[in-house]
């Protein structure tokens, strides 16, 4: 544009096209401009960086190419379909739609099209593109924490049923006999027997609570904890946890949230272990390296088919995306190795971080 034009446009305080192309570049999410053949005449820099190409790789290609292989064909058809008709769409229609990187990962957007007759005069289409991976993991998660509290109610349920209401209705019926039992002997021994079951049942209690709350790890640390985590396993699953704890000093140095983490993962993990590995001992480690915790939890027992931790929650490895979310919320990692009859192995690594924040 001639400098006098520029001027005049700049004092009637209309944008010029320098200000539309400075918009088009600071766009917050990928935009291309795709014509009537869907051949891609232009690109803003937030789409090469999403898809990876250099700009002279993405003008002039197909719009085909950033879609994966299988979905190419019915793309070119919803393509021409549109073309035919084209209309505004505006994100969040619903469309699980998927696009692919120059490295050949897939992954989750959503898309909107607004088409449209250039200055230049052809028909094109400017395509919206924002990257949802991190959307759709809140949404994952979100669906995660319900169907977790839900599970959790159904195991009280469960519990309380099975063992305290059985207990309960147990009482009523002795007290009942014991108002109408005039022999002092057997009322004696009546009286031990109900006093039995109320210590039974006491201790089913306290087993509960531990489940929930570990009092030990609130007041003696996280290394006393688990050293009652792994006799109650002995105990309660007849499962042998043989420990090798080296934390030192560490753990009465970590923040609160990073030690419930690890502790609440490592109670997974053993749990699971001691309940569905079928075996009678199992390994745990705990150790710290270069600023991270490392807990690995190991067993030789039946193992099972590991499905992606991404997908839908599912009671059957519930467990497993729990503990990686408790890990990823204190800013780590975990992984499972596992296959039919080859056992399992979970491994967690958080960060060493202080009561005050600081990463050591």
């Amino acid at each position: 544009m001639p400098a006098r034009l520029d001027t005049e446009w700049r004092e009637s305080g209309l944008l010029t096209d320098r200000d539309y192309r400075a918009v088009f570049e600071a766009s917050p999410d990928a935009m291309l401009v795709v014509d009537c053949e869907g051949v891609i005449r232009d690109l803003n820099p937030q789409a090469l960086s999403m898809f990876g190409w250099s700009r002279e790789e993405m003008e002039g290609s197909g719009v085909e190419r950033l879609v994966p292989p299988a979905s190419r064909s019915r793309h070119e058809r919803h393509r021409l379909s549109y073309a035919e008709a084209p209309r505004p769409r505006p994100m969040g229609q619903g469309l699980e739609l998927q696009a692919v990187r120059k490295d050949g990962t897939a992954f989750p957007v959503e898309i909107s099209l607004s088409p449209g007759k250039l200055a230049s005069g052809p028909e094109h289409v400017i395509c919206t593109i924002r990257d949802i991976t991190s959307w759709k993991r809140m949404r994952w998660l979100s669906r995660m924490k319900l169907a977790a509290a839900e599970n959790e109610r159904r195991h009280l349920s469960r519990e309380l049923h099975d063992e305290f209401l059985q207990f309960l209705v147990a009482f009523k019926i002795r007290g009942k006999l014991l108002v109408d039992e005039a022999d002092r002997a057997e009322r004696e021994r009546a009286w031990a027997v109900i006093a039995d079951e109320i210590l039974g049942a006491i201790r089913g209690v306290k087993q509960m609570i531990r489940g929930l709350r570990s009092p030990k790890l609130e007041q003696q640390g996280l290394v006393s904890a688990l050293a009652t985590l792994f006799r109650d396993a002995r105990k309660v699953h007849g499962v042998t946890i043989r420990a090798s704890v080296n934390l030192d000093w560490v753990a009465d140095e970590l923040d609160p949230a990073t030690v419930l983490a690890l502790y609440r993962i490592v109670q997974e993990a053993v749990t699971n272990a001691a309940t569905h590995a079928g075996v009678t001992e199992a390994a745990v480690a705990l150790r710290s390296a270069n600023g991270m915790i490392i807990a690995e939890i190991r067993d030789e027992g039946c193992g099972f088919e590991l499905s992606d931790l991404g997908a839908a929650p599912d009671d059957g490895q519930m467990g497993l995306a729990g503990m990686r979310e408790r890990a990823e919320l204190v800013g780590g990692d975990l992984s499972v190795r596992t296959s039919p009859g080859k056992g399992t192995t979970v491994r967690a690594s958080v960060p060493m971080v202080g009561p005050e924040g600081e990463q050591w």
